[in-house]
C-alpha cells in the first residue's frame, strides 16, 4: 500500500477513535448530571420527610469559597478617627485597644477588629437630598469598608444603618458595622471590621450542597432546634480568632421559618445566628 494511502487510513482511525472517545466522555457528563440531579431531589425529600419543607426553587451549586487565613493591619485606624474627628490625639497608652479625640468626638479600636466611634456636634451630616442609607454606604466606603446587605431601622428620629462586610466579593457574616444617625446628623459608628492581606489555604475539602443539607437536618434534630421550611441559602464567610492571624471559613447562612443558621462547610457544624 502506498504511503499516502496508508496514511490517510491512519488519520481516518486516529479520528474515528477520538469521536468514540468524544461521545464516551458525554455519556458520562450526562450520567453525571443526571445522578447529581437525582441526588438533590433525594436531599429534598429527606428533608421534607424530617419536617422541613426547601422553599427556593433549586438546591444552590456547591460553595466555591475557598477558606482563607487573614494577616489583620492596624495601619489605618489613626486615618479613620481623622477621618470622622478631624485632628485628632492619641489618648490610649495600649496598642491593644488605642483610643483617639478629636474636636469631633472620641474613637476607640480593639485588637479583634471591633470599633466605636462617637460624634459630638454636627461634624458629620446626611447631605441634603440624599437618603440615609446612600450616606452611611458612602460614609463606609470612606473608611476602607466594603458594604453588602444593607438593614435599616427607624424608630422617632433615630435610624440604625447595618451593613455586613464584603471580602473578595463574598460576605463575612460575623462583621457588621452599624451607623447611628440622629435625624441627618451622624452621631456614632460601630461594630466589627476586617482589613489586612488574605491567603487562600488549599488544605481543607469543601462539603457539596446536598451534605451540607444533611448535616444540617441532623443537627436540627440533635440540638432540639425547631423549624418547618428553608427559605433561602447564601454562601459566605464567618471569621474567627481575635489576634493578628484571623481565618474566614466557608459557611452557607440557611434562613428558616425560625431564624437563621450557620452550617461550616468544611465540618457541616451547625450554629444558630443569635
Amino acid at each position: 500500500m502506498e504511503w499516502s494511502k496508508l496514511k490517510t487510513v491512519i488519520l481516518l482511525m486516529l479520528a474515528g477513535v477520538n469521536l468514540f472517545l468524544l461521545g464516551l466522555v458525554g455519556v458520562r457528563v450526562t450520567q453525571g448530571a443526571f445522578y447529581e440531579d437525582e441526588t438533590r431531589q433525594a436531599v429534598i425529600q429527606v428533608l421534607e420527610r424530617g419536617g422541613i419543607s426547601f422553599l427556593p426553587e433549586q438546591i444552590p451549586e456547591d460553595i466555591a469559597l475557598p477558606p482563607l487565613t487573614l494577616t489583620r493591619s492596624r495601619d489605618d485606624e489613626a486615618d479613620i478617627a481623622r477621618l470622622f474627628l478631624g485632628p485628632t490625639v492619641q489618648t490610649g497608652e495600649s496598642d491593644l485597644r488605642p483610643s483617639y479625640t478629636g474636636t469631633g468626638g472620641t474613637a476607640e479600636f480593639s485588637m479583634n477588629g471591633s470599633f466605636t466611634i462617637t460624634l459630638t456636634g454636627e461634624s458629620w451630616t446626611c447631605p441634603p437630598g440624599q437618603d440615609i442609607g446612600q450616606a452611611s454606604q458612602d460614609c463606609l466606603e470612606q473608611m476602607g469598608f466594603q458594604a453588602g446587605e444593607e438593614e435599616l431601622f427607624t424608630q422617632g428620629d433615630t435610624t440604625w444603618a447595618t451593613y455586613c462586610q464584603m471580602w473578595e466579593g463574598a460576605p463575612v457574616f460575623s462583621c457588621q458595622v452599624s451607623l447611628t444617625w440622629s435625624g441627618s446628623v451622624l452621631t456614632q459608628v460601630e461594630g466589627s471590621r476586617l482589613s489586612g492581606e488574605s491567603a487562600a489555604d488549599s488544605s481543607s475539602t469543601l462539603l457539596s450542597t446536598p451534605t451540607v443539607l444533611m448535616r444540617f437536618l441532623a443537627g436540627v434534630s440533635q440540638n432540639g432546634y425547631i423549624c418547618s421550611q428553608i427559605r433561602s441559602m447564601e454562601d459566605g464567610y464567618l471569621a474567627s480568632g481575635s489576634t493578628r492571624s484571623v481565618q474566614l471559613t466557608p459557611v452557607w447562612r440557611i434562613s428558616t421559618d425560625t431564624g437563621d443558621y450557620f452550617v461550616d462547610a468544611v465540618t457541616g457544624t451547625v450554629t444558630p445566628d443569635i
